[in-house]
């Protein structure tokens, strides 16, 4: 058969695509079949319609259809690539163009990318020659990140075809490759992409943009920095513009340490963009490395401006900035410079005349721009640096500038009014207030909460009131301001949802009273998008598990495995396209993000929990069941193992207006970071250990009875030492940060029930060797029931209050209870097994009598925990009969319940299963 598109065939299989394209998945399926029926060795229909079932999750039905078309000689193209994701066809000759490209798009969709280059590594031999093939090699080697095959073949493109394109691919090959190998890189890779793209030049007239950029890049790789300098300046417009060639040039100066030549062009800059403040902090910091004069010099030097020399002296630097600012400046960075400049001359002990003080020009920066919404956001990076003295002086400042803004009217004075008052919350105006003043605060703040509220004052967009209502409320921890803050939330999003700093607290507070369910909801609506379901992961996932959520938590993980698969392949895909269409600067940044995807801690999260779910809901009866349930459990296993993992989680995403935040942010970022990683050591260790017995109780015995490969007990000891055991102190260290940071939930609970979970894997290791061996040495289990006793009883003493009523907040120490004890009763059916010898008998009655007593004291106390939840539900609806809040808590936390009653009612089953593999009395 030609490899040859056939015109006939791609009118009939034009339906077939455009149902494939519109994802609906259902008629693709029956269009093949319509096709099929009229030719059923119609191949390339056969392998769209297993294309359709792979995106319908019927994996079994689309293999069987690969199967059968991979043994068939002679397919044509559109076939071979539907089959490339699913099938290894190596066996497969001649395949068409179609079939190639079907079969490809087929391996990306199951992520099984290695596939793709056998098939036109066989296509080549049949046609050696043909370039779409070789490009189509190329792209697959690119998909691999085979940087060296991508490189022998973008050579072999360039020697078949003279194309100039090509020359760039080997270019570009060759500096990934260098990258990834340093040592060889130095040696071979960057010299030979250099020498590559400088002959290209020469035979070139004029350079396109991004041939010009890969060879900047080269130059950095080879730290050829005077060089790519020496280019840039000889370079003309139209090769790149000259705001772009200053950021270079800024660039390559900041890595050689050439300080005056960088003041010079952090003024030009300025000078080009004068909105940037990112400008003047460089221009600042350049400036500073240069002051070496004494203060005396510097007052008494004559003013001058100068663009082309480096500023030295603070004349300089306040000549600079009178220069490029005026009354009738548009723009907010030069008035936030001279706030910079006066903060960092006064931290140096320098005294400037020339400009007010920092906190008069605060004022005037609030004067000038505070209506704008972004006004407080500018400031902050000033306000955390003020001295208390001055945080006092600017807190009475502002109290006087609000009363004038009160008596202003329309939209611009309500959004200054609410500027001034993130201002004040910021610096600490609300800290500390008696109850009457606070009570007063709180009643002000709520005046104008209601005033936006209203629809003719058009500003409706303002949810700083109610923010810092909301945030004034939670100060006091207790449960009724809590609930009053969610009522004013609830009031706001109800009639403008798209508040999503409202909604992202009232998220937080849900989440912190147990109310999982409405808190999902919340979270659902927030309309996030691409890389902010990573970034933004931690503000309600981390929740669903530790409260109770199993069925939710169950969704999302599946929801998140799902995004982060489809992101690394369109990242890989973009990649693909910045090759064809010369976006070389592109490709290093796409791979880097490629690797947050790939080494995201959220998703390592997503993963534990995952597995750990298949644990919580399955419902094995036997031990084979069991056997089955802990081998898909193997299979991902690998994916926890220590690696580097990346924190991409955006932890300023939420509005707070607190100056204390400014002081808990790099302390939050590390101690939830330690907190997560841990989380996913412990989740691996607990996994491992049942993958561990369960392994060890399904290899051979010898004839004494004994278990012949017992390596799997180091392995799980070293495994235990190195990601478990040197981290467990660490979590006593841990503080929790306040309420409003946000933090995560994994390991809020689980600290106290570390020690516990480290016996049970102690104990069922020690089971396992009691069992198999042949001594008639009794197993002590007496300090299992004590520390499972006293864990009881802290689970009790966080569940319920000391009036004996019901704590939503603690609901994560009930939850993790029946998690530990889901552990146990798994840890316990892998170490009897399948059967036990008669001698050891008593041992496993008592494994058994131990798991069921502490089944029944955790069912009495969920059982407890549902009684008074109900109770609360019913009291909310009879005490608040208008208002929803109570009511959907109490309903929540009742659902939770519920959930984890059904986990732990469950284990009734495995536990008797257990029983009846004790052998019985002869």
């Amino acid at each position: 058969m030609s490899n040859r598109r056939d015109p006939h065939h791609d009118r009939k299989l034009r339906p077939l695509y455009d149902a494939l394209d519109n994802l609906n998945n259902k008629q693709a399926v029956q269009r093949a079949d319509k096709l099929l029926k009229k030719e059923k060795d119609f191949h390339c229909a056969k392998v769209l319609k297993a294309l359709a079932f792979v995106r319908m999750l019927r994996q079994k039905e689309a293999m069987a259809i690969l199967n059968d078309v991979k043994t068939t000689p002679n397919l044509d193209e559109n076939t071979l690539q539907a089959m490339a994701i699913l099938n290894d066809v190596k066996t497969t000759p001649n395949l068409d163009e179609n079939t190639l490209q079907a079969m490809s798009v087929c391996y990306k969709e199951l992520l099984a990318p290695e596939e793709i280059p056998d098939i036109y590594e066989r296509a080549l031999k049949d046609s050696p020659n043909n370039e779409d093939y070789m490009t189509q090699l190329f792209m697959a080697y690119v998909r691999l990140r085979d940087y060296k095959r991508q490189q022998q073949m973008a050579t072999k493109l360039h020697k078949l075809t003279a194309n100039a394109a090509y020359t760039y691919w080997n270019a570009m090959s060759l500096l990934l490759m260098g990258h990834e190998n340093l040592e060889l890189g130095k040696v071979m890779c960057f010299p030979l992409a250099l020498k590559i793209v400088e002959k290209s030049k020469d035979k070139t007239e004029t350079v396109g943009e991004e041939v010009f950029r890969l060879y900047l890049k080269i130059l950095e790789a080879m730290a050829m920095y005077d060089v790519a300098l020496e280019e840039l300046e000889n370079t003309s417009n139209t090769v790149i513009d000259d705001r772009e060639r200053l950021q270079l040039q800024i660039h390559f100066y900041r890595i050689l340490g050439n300080t005056e030549k960088l003041n010079v062009l952090y003024k030009k800059a300025i000078s080009i963009e004068p909105e940037s403040f990112a400008n003047y902090k460089g221009y600042f910091d350049t400036s500073f490395e240069l002051l070496d004069l004494s203060v005396e010099e510097q007052v008494h030097q004559e003013v001058h401006v100068n663009y082309a020399s480096p500023d030295k002296t603070v004349n300089d630097m306040t000549a600079f900035l009178i220069k490029s600012s005026s009354e009738d400046n548009k723009y907010r960075a030069p008035e936030l410079a001279k706030c910079e400049l006066v903060l960092r001359l006064k931290e140096k002990g320098v005294v400037v005349c020339s400009f007010a003080s920092t906190t008069l020009l605060l004022l005037q920066y609030v004067q000038r721009f505070g209506h704008k919404m972004c006004c407080y956001a500018d400031v902050t990076i000033i306000l955390d640096r003020l001295q208390p003295e001055e945080k006092q002086e600017l807190m009475e400042i502002m109290e006087t500038y609000r009363t004038t803004v009160k008596e202003s009217n329309g939209n611009r004075s309500m959004q200054r009014l609410a500027t001034i008052h993130q201002i004040l919350k910021h610096i600490g105006r609300y800290d500390n207030l008696e109850k009457e003043q606070l009570n007063l605060a709180q009643q002000e703040i709520w005046n104008f909460h209601q005033i936006t509220l209203e629809d003719d004052l058009g500003c409706q967009f303002i949810e700083t009131f109610t923010l810092i209502y909301a945030w004034l409320k939670c100060m006091s921890g207790l449960k009724s301001d809590l609930v009053d803050a969610l009522r004013c939330l609830s009031a706001k999003l109800e009639k403008y949802p798209e508040a999503a700093q409202c909604r992202l607290l009232a998220t937080k507070l849900y989440d912190h009273l147990g109310a999982v369910g409405p808190a999902v909801e919340l979270y659902m609506g927030l309309d996030t998008k691409s890389l902010q379901l990573d970034s933004c992961a931690h503000l309600m996932y981390p929740g669903l598990l530790p409260l109770g959520g199993y069925s939710r938590a169950d969704k999302h993980v599946r929801q998140m495995e799902a995004f982060y698969r489809t992101s690394e392949r369109e990242v890989i895909e973009y990649v693909v396209k910045s090759y064809y269409s010369g976006k070389f600067h592109k490709i290093t940044e796409l791979f880097e993000l490629h690797r947050s995807f790939v080494f995201s801690v959220s998703r390592a999260i997503a993963n534990a929990d995952k597995m750990w779910l298949v644990l919580l809901l399955g419902t094995p009866n036997t031990w084979k069941a069991t056997e089955s349930l802990i081998a898909t459990i193997k299979e991902d296993l690998p994916t926890l193992k220590a690696r580097n993992l990346r924190d991409n989680r955006d932890f300023l995403c939420n509005d707070i207006c607190d100056g204390k935040a400014a002081i808990y942010k790099q302390q939050q970022h590390d101690i939830s970071g330690q907190h997560d990683a841990i989380y996913v050591s412990l989740r691996y260790f607990m996994l491992a250990s049942l993958v561990g017995l369960a392994e060890a109780n399904s290899s051979s015995v010898d004839k004494d009875g004994d278990r012949e490969d017992e390596s799997w007990l180091e392995a799980l000891s070293q495994s235990y030492e190195e990601h478990v055991l040197h981290k467990i102190q660490d979590l006593e260290k841990v503080e929790e940060l306040p309420l409003y940071l946000m933090m995560s939930e994994s390991m809020r609970t689980w600290k106290y029930y570390v020690s516990f979970i480290q016996t049970i894997a102690t104990f069922g290791r020690k089971l396992l060797q009691n069992i198999t061996q042949n001594s008639n040495d009794e197993f002590d289990m007496s300090h299992i029931a004590k520390e499972f006793s006293d864990m009881l009883e802290t689970c009790r003493k966080h569940v319920l209050t000391s009036d004996g009523e019901l704590d939503g907040s603690n609901l994560a120490h009930i939850s993790t209870l029946a998690q530990v004890l889901n552990y146990m009763v798994y840890t316990c059916c892998c170490a009897v097994g399948a059967r036990a010898t008669k001698k050891k008998r008593s041992t496993v009655e008592s494994a058994v009598a131990l798991v069921k007593s502490m089944y029944t004291h955790t069912l009495e106390l969920l059982e407890t925990c549902s009684g008074l939840a109900v109770e609360y539900k019913l009291s909310s609806l009879t005490l608040n009969k208008d208002d929803s809040i109570d009511s959907r808590i109490g309903s929540s936390i009742q659902f939770s319940l519920t959930e984890i009653k059904s986990v732990i009612v469950k284990l009734q089953v495995l536990i008797n299963s257990v029983g009846q593999r004790v052998p019985q009395k002869a």
